[in-house]
């Protein structure tokens, strides 16, 4: 039986970012047995800096993410280039990238051109330290997703039924369950509800799965067990039916770039590197890139 499984997230939220290696392991072993949503929150819309205590800068900012980056594992950018103005652009990158998901199975293992695109948008953030946040830079992201087609995305990003998806997105992460809205650990990043000026939203990341057992939500950093249960809850018997985690060379293949929390997530911490690949290390991590990923000089 299929499982329906609504994802809340954010392309700039380091929490995501720093999920990743679960929401990989996820889709690998399990997205034959899923149906995938994506909803897009909105995490910081224009003028997101205004009610900071302190100034805002790059350095204040990679200085949180690296605090993040010591819970999860995850790398965060050092140096950080430029802040983000906002993340609603990049959400409607995404939104308008589904618009081309057609027919492909929506659970995975193989990512979609949005799931793609998501992907590279987070990478912007937190592996460059040059956030995409605004419509031309990620539209200059896209052009490295196949199957993606860049003219139609910027057409599209900018219409009217793109911003209603994106609008409807909003609306729906603000309209919490009673989950994560009597979450006891309030935290940013744990999974709780979180204030905005609409009201409460979902705490993110944040994954609602409904099966024959009913629904279960995990959300906020926690452990690839909870997940695991949870997916055991809401359909039970399916843990029994998880692919194999993928060899190095299948991780590669399907994940051009994979830091060292994705690695030990998919292959094991004594995994073997495939031929040609290459390691990126920066003052806030370490990364792996498959050949096809290595930026070229120009």
């Amino acid at each position: 039986m299929t499982v329906e499984l609504v994802e809340f997230t954010d392309p700039g939220c380091s929490y995501a970012w720093g999920t990743e290696p679960k929401v990989r392991r996820l889709r690998w072993q399990y997205g034959h047995r899923l149906r995938w949503r994506r909803v897009v929150v909105g995490l910081h819309p224009p003028g997101w800096t205004d009610g900071w205590h302190d100034p805002a800068s790059p350095q204040t900012l990679s200085d949180y993410w690296k605090g993040v980056g010591a819970v999860t594992g995850m790398p965060f950018p050092s140096p950080l280039h430029h802040l983000h103005a906002t993340t609603e652009d990049a959400c409607r990158l995404v939104k308008a990238a589904e618009r081309q998901d057609g027919a492909a199975a929506s659970g995975g293992p193989v990512d979609r051109p949005s799931d793609r695109l998501l992907r590279l948008l987070r990478e912007s953030w937190y592996v460059w330290g040059r956030p995409a946040d605004t419509v031309e830079r990620g539209l200059a992201l896209a052009a490295a997703v196949d199957g993606l087609d860049v003219e139609r995305l910027a057409r599209d990003v900018d219409g009217t039924q793109v911003e209603a998806a994106f609008r409807a997105d909003l609306a729906e992460a603000r309209r919490p369950n009673e989950y994560v809205l009597n979450k006891p650990d309030k935290r940013v990043g744990y999974g709780a509800a979180q204030p905005t000026e609409e009201g409460m939203r979902f705490g993110i990341p944040c994954m609602v799965l409904t099966g024959s057992g009913g629904e279960v939500t995990v959300s906020g950093w926690t452990d690839w067990a909870e997940w695991a249960a949870a997916l055991e809850a809401a359909s039970p018997g399916i843990t029994a039916d998880a692919r194999p985690l993928p060899t190095p060379a299948e991780a590669f293949a399907t994940w051009p770039l994979l830091a060292r929390p994705e690695l030990e997530m998919l292959c094991g911490p004594d995994h073997d590197l495939p031929p040609g690949v290459v390691r990126h290390q920066w003052a806030g991590g370490a990364a792996w890139l498959a050949p096809s990923a290595v930026p070229t000089s120009s």
